[in-house]
């Protein structure tokens, strides 16, 4: 039987603002896990209701618990990175303040990540109560595996409530940004090491309520732009950043090349941007879950637009 020392130090990172309603509910249930090896670091975003009263009363009973607060209001991407930076763990798990978490889900996540950089499950939907609504998260969105960055280039995804990666993975993932989610950017950072896993089991509650900062899109949330422009500048900002973080020899020639083409706006940009994609469709689009015809096509409509 191993001793605690010899299990790997998983850090819980939570990032809480205005929790109050929830937060508790959440807190037990990551007290619960049956790894046992955990710290536990809580940044509080400046809220103004009782949060930091509750995370103080955890933190009184649990020495595992570290609790910062943060001066003044800097957003949930900043504060999961306080959170992170703060961490010591080998293994790093996300945290919302709103969900409830099956006893056994670091458990299953440690054994299951093996070589991979990153592993994330599947997510039971419940409503503001708490109960399931009979829907899970891969009914909603594509989840998979993901072995290579340009898997990201046409919207991968890997929600953080659900995952559990290393720590070698943060070179490539911090520091955050304000135009993508700090979960996007792990992700991407896990394509850049030793890639990700997928399990197709349940291990979070995932709350879905109306004052969720990223939910399940069960309604239909408002874009981040006003116009094609914007939307477009947006698109060119992510590629940009994604094909600086990306390390030679990790695809980042391809995800160079169709940056490039996705700036320029005469016939031969837009005649790159269709031959890239085409001669690397699998990859590429393998998120969208598309069929071989519907690969092949939307690479076509490249043509017209980035996305």
């Amino acid at each position: 039987m191993l001793t605690l020392s010899e299990y790997p130090l998983v850090s819980i990172v939570m990032a809480c603002y205005q929790g109050e309603k929830y937060l508790a509910i959440q807190i037990e249930s990551l007290l619960v896990q049956d790894y046992p090896h955990m710290e536990f670091i809580f940044v509080d975003d400046a809220s103004q209701d009782s949060s930091w009263t509750i995370l103080e009363k955890y933190a009184n009973q649990d020495s595992r618990l570290t609790i910062v607060r943060n001066e003044t209001n800097i957003g949930y991407r900043k504060t999961f990175e306080r959170g992170i930076n703060l961490s010591k763990g080998d293994y790093i798990a996300l945290s919302d303040q709103d969900d409830y978490w099956i006893p056994s889900k670091i458990s299953r996540l440690v054994h299951g990540i093996g070589e991979a950089s990153l592993i994330y499950a599947d997510s039971e939907l419940v409503n503001a109560d708490g109960i399931p609504i009979g829907q899970k998260m891969s009914e909603i969105k594509r989840q998979i595996a993901y072995n290579s960055p340009i898997m990201y280039t046409f919207g991968g995804w890997a929600p953080g409530h659900s995952m559990l990666f290393k720590r070698d993975l943060l070179a490539f993932a911090l520091p955050t940004v304000d135009f993508v989610t700090h979960d996007y950017l792990i992700g991407f950072g896990a394509t850049c090491a030793n890639g990700i896993r997928y399990l197709p089991e349940p291990l979070v509650y995932y709350r879905q309520h109306e004052s969720n900062t990223i939910g399940a899109n069960l309604r239909k949330a408002p874009k981040p732009y006003t116009s094609r422009k914007e939307r477009n500048e947006l698109i060119l900002a992510r590629l940009d950043l994604i094909q600086k973080r990306c390390p030679a020899g990790k695809n980042q020639d391809v995800l160079q090349a169709f940056l490039m083409a996705c700036r320029g706006k005469n016939i031969p940009h837009r005649i790159d941007r269709v031959r890239i994609a085409l001669k690397n469709r699998e990859n590429m689009l393998a998120y969208k879950g598309k069929s071989a015809f519907g690969k092949f096509a939307y690479c076509f409509k490249l043509f017209f637009a980035l996305y």
